[in-house]
């Protein structure tokens, strides 16, 4: 863990690189109980300072597409971003990113060998996890694909301690009881996995380094917690598509980044 930490230390001082951490959160008008906007909230994670903050409809998904981003800005992303149609662009342009995987929503490939020689095979994760165990190597290299677009990546493959393993499969059990059916056993062994996507390589981000930068994540929900427990910023008062309703939440955010130049 302190390995950890001194690389992120190194990495984040380094000055070549702008960490930013990106996430959604969601706002109603009076009386709805579904999403009516969503706000797109990135922040500066060396000042943790807001970086950009986008409204738009419950129509509008999280994707990278929302903010303005530039060569050398390093996302962090949780798994609601498995999306290569923005991450390939974004990379290609010069972005990092640094994405909480999830197997189930994007496939990552490999080199083929053998009879798949010269051609991309797709990573069967669980089996690998499955066969390898603890003993999986970090760092593997995968490429990540979107139309005739490849862009060169590492997967880290961290295990869960026994605990908190034990309860992402009692979670698992009941997401699919929920559902009304019995978890895969695919949905089991990865379930037990915490999977780092990163297109940094791992002389720069390694995969102590790549868990312990993930983790920090969570500053960005006390960005948005302090915006709708301080400043009230999910008190809409108004119907979606009205002047109010959006006068309302971009003059609240305004409050926010005034407020933080203040301090």
């Amino acid at each position: 863990m302190l390995a950890g930490v001194l690389g992120l230390t190194e990495v984040m001082d380094s000055g070549k690189l702008r960490f930013i951490v990106i996430d959604g959160s969601t706002v109603q008008e009076p009386g709805a109980t579904a999403t009516t906007y969503r706000l797109h909230i990135a922040i500066d994670l060396i000042n943790l300072s807001l970086h950009q903050v986008e409204v738009t409809t419950d129509k509008e998904g999280e994707n990278l597409d929302h903010y303005k981003l530039e060569a050398g800005d390093v996302v962090l992303i949780d798994r609601g971003y498995n999306q290569p149609q923005t991450l390939v662009p974004f990379i290609d342009r010069g972005g990092e990113v640094i994405l909480r995987y999830n197997a189930h929503s994007i496939n990552l490939y490999e080199e083929g060998t053998g009879e798949d020689a010269g051609r991309m095979v797709k990573i069967d994760w669980y089996a690998r996890l499955r066969k390898l165990g603890n003993n999986c190597p970090r760092g593997v290299p995968v490429w990540l694909c979107h139309g005739n677009k490849r862009m060169q990546g590492y997967l880290h493959a961290i295990p869960l301690p026994a605990e908190k393993a034990a309860e992402a499969r009692r979670k698992a059990h009941q997401r699919a009881k929920d559902k009304g059916r019995k978890p895969s056993n695919e949905a089991l062994t990865l379930s037990e996995w915490v999977l780092i996507s990163t297109s940094l390589p791992p002389e720069v981000l390694c995969t102590s380094t790549a868990a312990a930068l993930y983790r920090v994540r969570w500053q960005v929900e006390l960005v948005i917690k302090r915006l709708k427990s301080l400043l009230d910023v999910d008190g809409l008062r108004a119907h979606k598509g009205s002047k109010l309703a959006e006068l309302y939440l971009h003059g609240k955010l305004l409050y926010a980044a005034v407020l933080e130049k203040m301090m």
